[in-house]
């Protein structure tokens, strides 16, 4: 296999074959069209939930989440029923970066979500989605500067809604404009075995505008101004991605991919607030400051939002510095926070997470857990899950979901024990949780519109278009891969070793015949210990990322 060959992986977050392969034959989006005509392309199966923590985690690692740990956005504490923002520090097994790194592959890695704090790699990382404003983004640390000098922009100014969809897309492009200009002067300036550069925005976008393009949509305007808003974004996006392609050269091969598909989001459901009139939650009253701050808007993420758009947001990192702990004096919204707005002395069942996940309060793995492992926990389950099937949205009278996943079924590895012990699946995904903060947001409500007013939700099929020397010529559209196995594949491309934790397997239809049959080289790696660490975030770098989660839509 010749080393020479590089890989080049370009991530749109949220992309959806359903969008690509229709706009791609129609000439929309010519260097797409171009590289599913003379490459492989199909469907990409992500993780359950669909949410893009858990999903680039098991992309860089090649892992399932019950061996890399990641389930969402947040996590619990293990002391208590506190949530915070999960970070690349949670994800217990290397990334891709860091494996090639070991074996001494040259790789860069710009955007890519759940990179931060950059681990040290043999090569750069620039850190994507959940890296604080104002802080060291990129391994190593004088790349930060550098970049900043030259225009570059970790983080959005704008988040939908904003009462300015203008706005909002003027924000996007000058976003992805920007991360654009570096990944062309990076890609040129180190030298690389491996690159990679993700755009999110094709997920931010596809969140705020779907119902402006999909006439089955509930909420769909006919002839507005932003019906051609997400379309508009993919031919941009082509546009770079023919412009990276160029300067990587033809013996580079080309692998575009996303974390998971998109398609119409209808609804919101409150999952606790169905636990609690089932009996299977109880709530009761939280701080009477916290009630009476929250009473006339004096909260956290209001704050924020003044701040930001008044342009003072290195104020706002200055005033939660200097609070410090003292800043959770303020509530964190109108409604109270997950760990103190319910009594976890009498509660059976709680949700949290983005999409419908479900915990039982274990007395083994919660601090104030009452349900015992065993038949207590078996019954529960059996319980739960039929009350589940019987859950009916009134407006048509039909049974809401789908399917109901045991942790068992989706997951294996030593964190299998903090997964969700049920994983939901509501009319397709058009219904969908979004965290545990709705007690007392809607209370009495199950069924809400979207508090961000989204009208796209995330699918389970991504992308995975793969076109170079090392692929197959044109066969059409591929069986379903899964997100895991890009990693292995993309250290067999490279002559790497692959380990043996790693659940992923080697795409070996997708490659030529010269290299489908080269055997694979693995490297027992049973006792993992090449995780990078790095410090603890700071109570202020905290709560900048639980407000940005709710900014984007993952939280209330």
């Amino acid at each position: 296999m010749n080393n020479k060959k590089r890989v080049l992986i370009i991530g749109l977050d949220g992309a959806s074959l359903d969008l690509i392969k229709p706009w791609a034959q129609a000439g929309y989006l010519p260097n797409l069209h171009a590289l599913m005509k003379n490459g492989t392309y199909g469907k990409l199966l992500s993780v359950q939930p669909v949410v893009s923590a858990p999903a680039w985690a098991t992309f860089m690692t090649g892992t399932n989440p019950g061996k890399h740990g990641v389930y969402d956005f947040v996590y619990r504490e293990t002391s208590s029923y506190r949530l915070r923002p999960t970070t690349r520090q949670h994800i217990s097994e290397p990334s891709l970066w860091r494996i090639l790194s070991e074996q001494n592959r040259k790789v860069g890695v710009i955007n890519v979500p759940m990179t931060y704090p950059p681990e040290p790699v043999n090569g750069f990382i620039v850190s994507g989605l959940g890296t604080p404003n104002f802080k060291q983004f990129t391994y190593p640390p004088s790349l930060s500067d550098l970049l900043l000098k030259q225009g570059y922009r970790v983080n959005r100014n704008m988040y939908y809604p904003d009462n300015d969809e203008k706005g909002f897309l003027e924000d996007t492009f000058d976003l992805i404009e920007s991360i654009q200009q570096a990944a062309k002067r990076l890609i040129q300036e180190f030298s690389w075995d491996f690159f990679m550069v993700v755009f999110r925005d094709t997920d931010d976008v596809s969140h705020g505008f779907w119902r402006y393009m999909d006439p089955t949509h509930p909420r769909y305007e006919p002839d507005s101004a932003f019906k051609n808003a997400i379309l508009k974004l993919y031919q941009k996006l082509d546009q770079y991605i023919g412009e990276l392609i160029e300067i990587a050269g033809d013996d580079t091969n080309i692998i575009i991919m996303s974390d998971h598909g998109f398609g119409p989001l209808y609804k919101d459901v409150y999952l606790n607030e169905w636990l609690r009139q089932k009996g299977y939650l109880v709530t009761h009253e939280v701080k009477t400051q916290h009630k009476f701050l929250s009473r006339f808007g004096v909260t956290r993420s209001n704050v924020s939002r003044i701040l930001r758009a008044t342009h003072l947001g290195k104020v706002e990192k200055w005033v939660k510095d200097f609070l410090g702990d003292k800043i959770e004096i303020l509530p964190r919204n109108k409604w109270p926070d997950f760990n103190e707005g319910i009594d976890w002395g009498k509660t059976r069942a709680f949700s949290f997470g983005y999409q419908g996940q479900i915990y039982i309060n274990l007395a083994e793995r919660e601090p104030h857990g009452i349900v015992h492992s065993g038949k207590e926990y078996d019954q529960l389950i059996k319980e739960l899950t039929q009350d589940l099937k019987g859950l009916i949205d009134p407006e048509d009278g039909l049974p809401v979901v789908d399917n109901i996943y045991y942790k068992n079924e989706l997951y294996s590895g030593s964190h299998i024990k903090n997964a969700p012990d049920l994983v939901l699946v509501m009319r397709g995904l058009k219904y969908i949780t979004r965290l545990g903060f709705e007690l007392g947001n809607h209370h009495g409500a199950i069924f809400g519109i979207s508090p961000v007013n989204e009208s796209g939700g995330h699918k389970p099929n991504g992308i995975l278009i793969a076109s170079g020397p090392a692929f197959n010529p044109p066969k059409g559209e591929m069986p379903t891969a899964w997100l895991g196995d890009i990693t292995p594949t993309v250290l067999h491309l490279l002559d790497c070793a692959i380990p043996t934790r790693i659940d992923g397997k080697v795409l070996h239809e997708w490659l030529n015949v010269n290299l489908a049959h080269i055997p694979v080289n693995f490297i027992d790696t049973q006792n993992n210990t090449s995780v990078s660490p790095s410090k603890e975030l700071s109570k202020s770098e905290e709560h900048e990322l639980m407000q940005r989660l709710s900014d984007l839509g993952y939280l209330n």
